[in-house]
């Protein structure tokens, strides 16, 4: 009796399941044959079935959006029109107040040279300062004896007239003894970047169309932009990329001189995801 109980029990749970998994379906379609054998003792009745068995089943799941997913990567060239001088002097003396001195004297020269320059008030700043205790060190790196102390000044200024950079840097050199960096900025920038990003746009739907076209399909709406890489999206070096002449890339004019910057490059990577027709 026990077994038979259990038997029935049995047959309620997956005549549960057929419905469940059956979705719309209320029972069995009409071609629906159980086959019965043999199932832990109990009478021969396992029931088989599959989705086939259910047409409303696949109903529910849908179908995957197909998608296109390129990158369109545009790069452009415009000349510098502003030098960035980054100078920083460096004053040691067992002794902080001589150290100071030292430091003033140098800085009190390189300010000096704004009028003398014609250097704007706002393009030359003075910015990190540090005062540091300096030691001697053995061979294994212990610390011994103090040695002294280190007076450390930056300087930043920006040179509007990129033709007269040899008469900045012989006025800078011959002012102080100091350390030198040099950049190069261009105030076309923000301006550059939005031409190369909307150009960047256009090489990736052009793209798209190009490889949807080969497919004998159609790229449609627009799913997704991002302008930074999408996380877990893989990235080649290779991708397709435009060298875009803004056509107002002035001549370098290096008449009578030794410095001749190169261009900035603006570069920018988009990436569009498109619905395919």
């Amino acid at each position: 009796m026990m077994k038979t109980l259990f038997c029935a029990m049995f047959v309620s749970v997956v005549a549960m399941s057929v419905r469940v998994s059956g979705a719309e379906a209320e029972g069995p379609s009409p071609g629906f044959e159980p086959k019965f054998s043999a199932f832990l003792g109990c009478s021969p009745m396992t029931i088989a079935w599959g989705r086939d068995n259910f047409p409303g089943a696949a109903a529910g799941s849908g179908s995957e959006a197909r998608t296109i997913s390129v990158t369109g990567t545009a790069v452009m060239r415009t000349m510098p029109d502003t030098i960035v001088w980054h100078i920083s002097t460096s004053d040691f003396d067992r002794d902080l107040v001589s150290a100071k001195e030292s430091s003033d004297r140098k800085l009190k020269a390189i300010l000096g040279l704004r009028e003398e320059l014609g250097i704007n008030k706002d393009d030359l700043e003075t910015g990190h300062l540090s005062i540091r205790r300096e030691y001697e060190y053995d061979e294994r790196g212990h610390q011994k004896a103090f040695k002294h102390f280190a007076v450390t000044r930056s300087v930043t200024v920006r040179q509007r007239e990129v033709n007269r950079f040899d008469e900045f840097f012989s006025k800078l050199v011959s002012s102080a003894e100091m350390e030198v960096n040099v950049s190069f900025e261009s105030s076309r920038l923000h301006e550059l970047r939005a031409e190369t990003r909307l150009k960047a746009l256009r090489i990736a739907q052009e793209k798209a169309e190009a490889m949807a076209k080969e497919l004998w399909a159609k790229s449609g709406k627009v799913i997704r932009i991002d302008e930074h890489r999408p996380t877990g999206q893989p990235f080649s070096p290779m991708s397709n990329a435009a060298f875009v002449d803004p056509g107002s890339v002035p001549e370098v004019d290096t008449t009578g001189g030794t410095f001749a910057p190169g261009a900035i490059e603006v570069h920018v990577t988009v990436y569009v995801t498109f619905a395919i027709e």
